[in-house]
């Protein structure tokens, strides 16, 4: 499994990949920095990071929690907010176009919507979770529901199109 992301921090963008090597142990690159971590999931929600390789003495707890524009991050006591470009805004994973897509791999928790129905644009239509978070994913757009891919229990790949909406025609004045 491989996740990749772009973030805003201090007003310039950063490319974050997560990549599962093997068992417990993942690769993580921030810009142009590599970490490799083995990483046990703690009952708070959080993770264990222990440092592999050079500095393998080095371990931590990290804890994160989707906001409504990127993430929050907590490590080793330091907490730092990560917005989502401005290209990807328009809600959780929801772009201008209509098409809700899955932010990660992950597991279908709820369908809130069916073909035809018409929604808001910022309604919650399907809830993903992925790395012990749960993701609230919107359209962006207002408009009906034309297509569902979605289903509960089911698995996605990061990606995958869940829902598509199309977008309420605005009336020409």
């Amino acid at each position: 499994m491989k996740i990749t992301r772009e973030f805003v921090r201090d007003g310039k963008t950063v490319a974050v990949t997560a990549e599962l090597l093997e068992g417990d142990r993942w690769r993580v690159r921030i810009g142009d920095t590599v970490h490799e971590y083995s990483a046990r999931a703690l009952g708070d929600g959080g993770v264990r990071l222990q440092s592999l390789g050079e500095g393998a003495d080095r371990a931590f707890v990290a804890h994160g929690a989707p906001l409504a524009k990127g993430y929050m991050v907590r490590v080793d006591g330091h907490t730092w907010t990560l917005e989502a470009p401005a290209a990807r805004r328009g809600g959780a994973a929801g772009g201008s176009d209509g098409v809700v897509r899955a932010p990660m791999t992950g597991t279908v928790l709820e369908v809130h919507c069916k073909a035809g129905d018409v929604v808001a644009a910022d309604q919650t239509l399907v809830v993903v979770s992925a790395m012990k978070m749960e993701h609230k994913l919107t359209a962006g757009v207002a408009g009906t529901v034309r297509k569902i891919a979605a289903t509960k229990g089911g698995t996605v790949d990061q990606g995958a199109e869940l829902v598509v909406v199309e977008a309420t025609k605005e009336p020409k004045s």
